[in-house]
């Protein structure tokens, strides 16, 4: 599975004391790896309002489905990437935790089979749509906008990881 990064690249932006995304570039296996106060840290510091191309390029959705997904508002999030402006923390972290369910797919395929030619962000972007039994018919992508339906969604993937839901 091709990342955002190389794997060596990872490792080693993995090794810096400082996080950051201002070059856009950090994979998203990395994100839901790194110990949560880093991310807060992260978070904190400014996620730059381009990385949603990152995010929806990667996914292979457009820009308006992931400002749809995670409740975000177009125009200012257009302005601010054209002014290479960073998100505010609140949009910015419904931003990093699409990204972290990205990570924790590529992270469950790289432990529990071949990640080889499984490309996570369009897998999660697939399943994010497909109405789910274990909520009770809804989508996925239903529960984007706040971070508890995120950190809901992220424990339903490792339901499915174990079995529990198909």
């Amino acid at each position: 599975m091709p990342s955002v990064i190389p794997k060596k690249v990872a490792t080693k932006v993995l090794s810096k004391p400082q996080l950051s995304l201002a070059h856009l570039d950090l994979s998203f296996a990395t994100i839901y790896r790194v110990e949560p106060m880093d991310r807060i840290k992260l978070i904190r510091d400014g996620i730059p309002a381009r990385y949603i191309n990152v995010i929806s390029d990667s996914m292979g959705i457009t820009k308006e489905t992931l400002f749809k997904f995670l409740n975000l508002p177009k125009s200012t999030i257009d302005k601010k990437s054209v002014a290479n402006q960073m998100l505010p923390i609140e949009q910015g972290e419904r931003l990093i935790g699409m990204a972290k369910l990205v990570g924790q797919v590529e992270s469950i395929v790289s432990e529990s089979g071949n990640p080889e030619g499984f490309n996570a962000a369009k897998w999660v972007a697939n399943w994010l749509e497909k109405p789910s039994p274990a909520l009770g018919g809804e989508k996925p992508s239903a529960y984007l906008d706040t971070v508890s339906g995120q950190e809901m969604i992220s424990d339903l993937l490792a339901k499915i990881q174990t079995g529990a839901y198909a």
